[in-house]
């Protein structure tokens, strides 16, 4: 079946419907994932401000450059 074909009987359903089929999807989808994206004893890089000194400034000099909103 095709995603035009389910789409009118998907609208047809109620909110709580729609809600249970989005939760059975994302857990369908969480199922489908590999067991673990990350191997043991692997290190992977955390970007954190401390490697960015000047992100607090030049977050602040944009900030400045923005029109200010009512």
């Amino acid at each position: 079946m095709s995603m035009l074909e389910l789409l009118p009987a998907v609208h047809a359903l109620s909110r709580r419907e729609k809600f249970e089929l989005a939760q059975l999807l994302l857990q369908d989808l969480s199922n489908e994932e590999p067991a673990s994206l990350f191997k043991e004893g692997q290190t992977y890089p955390i970007h954190t401000p401390q490697f960015g000194p000047d992100a607090a400034s030049h977050l602040a000099a944009i900030l400045k450059e923005e029109p200010t909103r009512p």
